[in-house]
């Protein structure tokens, strides 16, 4: 029997492997393999058992530390590392609170550091230096063929690797994410293979994380698979579930979250006083779906009776961050309501991709209500960020820098959705490389193929 170690620590990692099937598909094409599913707490373990069951599937629960001394500099350190048009508008967003000196002094070092050679001796270092035990025992009780990681930008999962390598195990990272290869850090460690959704994150990798493109494979978006299946309810029969007339149009807004602006209320509220005033036309509606690791107050709600809204996901903590997940009832209504919308509205978000896979108007929004003070509190700030620049010139999104702009434009999307289809399907290849929803099957076969 052979074993894959496969961490499901963060919610996009169960939202990349085990909520598209990933896992099952590993199963099915070998029928000598078991999988081990490691995971933060036994809450998690069990919420995941429920669902994800079989003989040859079990969890291990790892809780997470701090990294303390030598651990925790290499820690520190992997950011110095990373440059490129996101680190130098981090720096200026620092530098509101550190003062002039330290946006010049963060743009030498990232320009001095990031350097191949600079780079390669951190590696070595961190190899030498940095070694956390705390992950042999699974190695020496399983003795692993194979290890998957899909979040290797994290410290937890860089100890996990560690491990694999001093265990002589084989394994594979995936880069879950269109901004991870650009915007915090260096890779610390590189695994033997790497995945990647498209070929712009491969250029990435190779050009910013300095890691060989001989080791990847490009594998398209496994999470999209779904995009490309017809929606599982009728249109009457979503319109009816959202308390929302079938014969209006609906228009979509998507909050960037409480932790990157203080914009989202005052942007559902200029949209209600706009929809109220007749700007968008009498048989129009809108909806506004949250984040699922956002955290949203009842207060705010029932000031606002009229609101139309989805919160999707589970939150472990009690506080925005990487502990959620999504399962597959929430997901399916997202991509009903992807399929069943006019249009979305949003500041920079990876639903602007989302959208414009199923070839829907999308809108993003560059302009404030109020001044948010500070740049980190801006979220207009993220359209200068390397990964998300890039999405823009395909010319698939929209941009309204101010509210004439932003009627305007949903009204022309809302009398003729086929504009800007091109910019929209520029931009769903460059980032799933693959329309042909097999993102799945291509990863699974890789997987077991590398066994």
């Amino acid at each position: 029997m052979k074993t894959i170690f496969i961490t499901i620590f963060e919610g996009v990692e169960a939202k990349n492997i085990l909520r598209t099937g990933i896992v099952d598909a590993i199963l099915k094409k070998s029928s000598d393999t078991r999988v081990v599913l490691f995971v933060k707490n036994k809450e998690r373990a069990d919420y995941y058992a429920r669902e994800f069951s079989s003989p040859r599937i079990s969890y291990e629960v790892v809780t997470t530390y701090d990294q303390v001394g030598i651990h925790k500099l290499f820690s520190s350190w992997k950011f110095l590392f990373l440059q490129t048009g996101t680190t130098d508008l981090r720096a200026k967003m620092v530098s509101e609170d550190r003062g002039t000196w330290y946006l010049y002094y963060s743009r030498v070092i990232h320009r001095i550091l990031a350097h191949r050679l600079f780079v390669a001796l951190f590696r070595v270092l961190d190899r030498m230096l940095s070694r956390n035990p705390v992950f042999d025992q699974y190695f020496r009780t399983y003795k692993p063929d194979l290890i998957l990681l899909a979040n290797l930008f994290e410290d937890f999962e860089v100890d996990f690797l560690k491990c694999a390598k001093r265990h002589g195990v084989r394994s594979i990272g995936l880069t879950n994410s269109w901004d991870r290869s650009t915007a915090r850090c260096i890779l610390r460690v590189d695994t033997d293979k790497t995945m990647v959704f498209n070929d712009t994150l491969l250029d990435q990798m190779a050009t910013h994380n300095l890691i060989p493109c001989t080791d990847f494979f490009v594998s398209g978006i496994p999470q999209y698979d779904d995009y490309f299946l017809p929606p599982s309810v009728t249109r009457d029969e979503f319109f009816k579930s959202i308390s929302i007339d079938p014969k209006k149009k609906l228009v979509v807004y998507s909050p960037i979250g409480g932790m990157f602006s203080n914009s989202d209320w005052d942007i559902m509220d200029h949209l209600h006083e706009l929809h109220m005033a007749g700007k968008f036309g009498a048989d129009v509606e809108i909806l506004v779906r949250f984040s699922p690791n956002d955290f949203i107050k009842d207060a705010d709600l029932k000031k606002r009776p009229y609101l139309h809204y989805q919160i999707p996901g589970t939150r472990f903590s009690s506080v925005r961050s990487t502990d959620w997940d999504m399962n597959g009832r929430e997901l399916e209504e997202l991509r009903n309501t992807l399929y069943h919308m006019s249009l979305i509205v949003c500041y920079a978000s990876s639903i602007s991709v989302d959208a414009a896979v199923v070839n829907k108007p999308v809108i993003n929004i560059d302009f404030e209500i109020k001044d948010n003070g500070k740049l980190s509190k801006s979220p207009t700030v993220f359209y200068g960020m390397t990964h998300y620049a890039k999405a823009l010139s395909y010319g698939g999104v929209r941009m309204a820098t101010n509210t004439d702009e932003l009627v305007t434009w949903v009204n022309k999307y809302l009398s003729d959705p086929t504009l800007d289809a091109e910019g929209r399907k520029k931009l769903a290849i460059a980032q799933c490389q693959f329309l042909d929803g097999k993102s799945v099957d291509r990863i699974s076969t890789y997987i077991v193929a590398n066994l």
